[in-house]
């Protein structure tokens, strides 16, 4: 009788170590296979063009662009499509984010959705200087330049706040809404009666109360910033910081003399990202040279490698627009790529960034729409 040998039983660390090698496998092929189904990063320009020319009254409006011809707004998508207009009427204004529009034309006030469905229009029964968009209100200043009123209105219209005292003899610059649900509210304000000019923030909250009043001198202050919990407001000298009621935190002033502010980028989480240049390559024809970044306690500084028409931040990245091409860097990277713009002329000006990673850019009286080439390092959060 034949003896059967018996087989030989595989080792503890023979066995985990072919598990190991199984594994790994299996994990190299799902990754291979979802590659091939994920959307890969855009690593080249294309463009198109826009059946609207060139002006002042183009707006990035979330994915789309917004244009106003002298009697209706359209909205234009980024291939060039018109998806709708809205008739408002001659010499309007209009603000938008990316969801909301409002219109305005003499006293009469129109607030329209992101498919141009109006929710609301009326007048406020005196001229409106200017109105301002945010996620839940709607802010109009009206009558006079000096002593003007604030007019408060939710998206459907409805009445919620109205301020005039606050702005006795002062002339209403701007305003805005912040906070996680944009339940309160900044303006800036221009002392020109005192014995020197001085700008005057007030912050509130809607249909509740003024929570504070600043002094911020005689340094123009042209914008303001919400990032964790904080105001960030940067004039011609400081970027200034205070809480959601006013009070200033002394210790996060910045310095920003010479600089000013091209592009921001505000992420859920995280520091926000404030793209200057310097200021005397920014005040009339853009011939920008050198970029500087401010994200959190980074202070980066780019040189760039032509002289450029404009620059923006999006998805943590910084993109410049020189005549004839696009530079491109991450905030760790030490050098631009570059990359060849496909325009018959000139990029002359950069009007705004989509929300979907697309620039408009202004070429004369021509205005396109580009991508925004995106490197493999690059984290996939929107602007």
């Amino acid at each position: 009788m034949q003896r059967v040998k018996p087989k030989r039983k595989l080792s503890q660390r023979a066995a985990i170590l072919i598990l190991v090698l199984i594994l790994a496998a299996i994990g190299s092929l799902v990754w291979l296979v979802s590659s091939l189904f994920r959307e890969k990063p855009t690593t080249v320009v294309t463009a198109a063009k826009m059946p609207c020319p060139y002006s002042d009254n183009i707006r990035a409006f979330g994915k789309n662009l917004l244009y106003y011809d002298g009697l209706n707004i359209h909205c234009i998508s980024s291939s060039g499509t018109v998806r709708w207009s809205f008739q408002v009427g001659p010499n309007a204004g209009f603000d938008c984010d990316d969801t909301t529009v409002a219109a305005w034309t003499g006293s009469t006030i129109y607030i329209l959705d992101q498919n141009g469905d109006s929710s609301y229009n009326d007048s406020l029964g005196e001229e409106i200087q200017f109105a301002r968009v945010g996620k839940q209100y709607v802010g109009a200043v009206i009558g006079k330049t000096e002593t003007p009123r604030l007019v408060v209105k939710d998206h459907q219209g409805a009445h919620m706040d109205e301020e005039a005292d606050a702005y006795n003899n002062l002339i209403l610059l701007d305003l805005g809404f912040y906070g996680p649900n944009g339940q309160y509210m900044w303006t800036l304000a221009l002392d020109v009666f005192g014995t020197a000019a001085n700008t005057v923030m007030n912050t509130f909250e809607v249909g509740k109360m003024n929570t504070g009043q600043v002094s911020l001198g005689e340094p123009i202050t042209y914008s303001v910033l919400y990032e964790n919990n904080k105001l960030r407001v940067i004039n011609t000298r400081k970027m200034l910081t205070f809480d959601y009621r006013g009070a200033q935190d002394l210790s996060a002033s910045v310095l920003v003399y010479g600089w000013r502010l091209l592009d921001t980028e505000v992420p859920e989480r995280g520091d926000a990202l404030l793209l200057f240049a310097p200021t005397s390559q920014t005040e009339n024809l853009f011939d920008i040279t050198s970029l500087r970044l401010l994200s959190g306690a980074k202070d980066k500084r780019f040189t760039m490698p032509a002289n450029c028409v404009g620059a923006t931040v999006w998805n943590k990245t910084i993109y410049a627009f020189s005549k004839d091409q696009m530079f491109r860097a991450g905030l760790n990277d030490t050098r631009f790529s570059a990359f060849t713009l496909p325009l018959e002329n000139p990029a002359t000006e950069l009007i705004g960034t989509l929300t979907d990673g697309k620039a408009i850019v202004a070429c004369g009286e021509e205005v396109y729409v580009l991508t925004l080439p995106q490197g493999y390092t690059v984290s996939n959060e929107g602007r």
